[in-house]
């Protein structure tokens, strides 16, 4: 299995709230439909489809991908798995708590690729998981 770690990421919000938050996708849906975020971030969120243990979307050229939560460690951890992709995929969030209003956050995917696979898709693969990671970090979690 192949793993893929963002970098540690700050998120200036309590522990108990951003896990509360990511352990709900739901709770993007709000943020989809508050008219306060930015244009081009609620263009990006167009199209997926979030359930209380779900995420959806497309994904150019694999179609469908729908990422199911399998794992739930309170505080600290929530992890997901591809239903509906052509490889073993995982994706983990994993949270800890600095101060009282402040939480380290990374993101490692993990996937099961060939040779010739792990080739093509170390960059995008390593690039993804930075850029999950930053956009997790920005996310208004009082809002959310």
């Amino acid at each position: 299995m192949d793993t893929y770690k963002s970098n540690e990421e700050t998120v200036y919000c309590n522990i108990d709230t951003v896990y509360a938050k990511l352990s709900n996708p739901e709770c993007f849906r709000t943020l989809i439909e508050n008219e306060n975020i930015p244009a081009d971030m609620k263009q990006r969120m167009a199209g997926v489809e979030f359930t209380s243990d779900s995420i959806a979307f497309n994904a150019d050229p694999v179609g469908k991908v729908v990422l199911q939560i399998v794992e739930r460690t309170q505080p600290t951890k929530i992890a997901m798995a591809a239903t509906s992709f052509p490889l073993p995929f995982r994706a983990e969030i994993n949270l800890e708590k600095v101060a009282d209003n402040e939480t380290k956050l990374f993101v490692e995917f993990k996937i099961e690729l060939n040779i010739m696979l792990r080739a093509m898709a170390a960059k995008p693969l390593g690039d993804g998981v930075k850029k999950m990671a930053q956009m997790l970090a920005m996310l208004p979690y009082d809002r959310l």
